[in-house]
């Protein structure tokens, strides 16, 4: 293994300012720098994902929560004018059926259906009819529609010379 060299510094032949001139350097355009930052404490945030998580689902929740109430308060108005509608249309309903009421002239309408050939119910002759009505022929079943299919898979047809 090698030995370093033995650096000895001399002393006794130096000279003040006979040392060699540090070449000058070429000064060139200085560029924009920006400022360093001082290192300083690192501040880091460590973010919980499951938080975030319920973080996020609570906010969907709130907004559906929000868009839910919107919807059923536009409904409630919809009812409401409906009901209103609906209790209009009985008033009037209830007027109209007073006005036929009153208006009806039972002898006219008599008079009308006897000048038709119309006789009472009362003088009207009364008959019974018996009928008879035939039974419904029985559907096949399940099992027999799939036996009859079975029968037209495998039927031999006959061959004509």
């Amino acid at each position: 293994m090698d030995q370093k060299p033995v650096i000895q510094y001399v002393g006794q032949f130096y000279v003040y300012g006979s040392e060699v001139k540090a070449p000058k350097k070429k000064q060139t355009p200085k560029k924009a720098v920006l400022p360093k930052l001082k290192p300083g404490k690192e501040r880091r945030v460590y973010v919980d994902p499951v938080a975030v998580g319920g973080i996020a689902l609570a906010v969907v929740v709130l907004i559906a929560l929000v868009v839910g109430a919107l919807q059923l308060t536009a409904c409630m108005q919809g009812y409401n004018e409906a009901v209103d509608t609906l209790t209009e249309l009985k008033r009037e309903n209830a007027k109209l059926e007073h006005a036929y009421r009153t208006s009806l002239n039972l002898d006219a309408v008599r008079e009308q259906a006897e000048k038709l050939g119309m006789i009472p119910a009362e003088d009207a002759e009364h008959i019974s009819i018996r009928v008879t009505v035939p039974e419904r022929a029985q559907e096949p079943t399940a099992w027999e529609n799939f036996l009859w299919f079975l029968s037209g898979l495998l039927a031999q047809t006959e061959e004509t010379p």
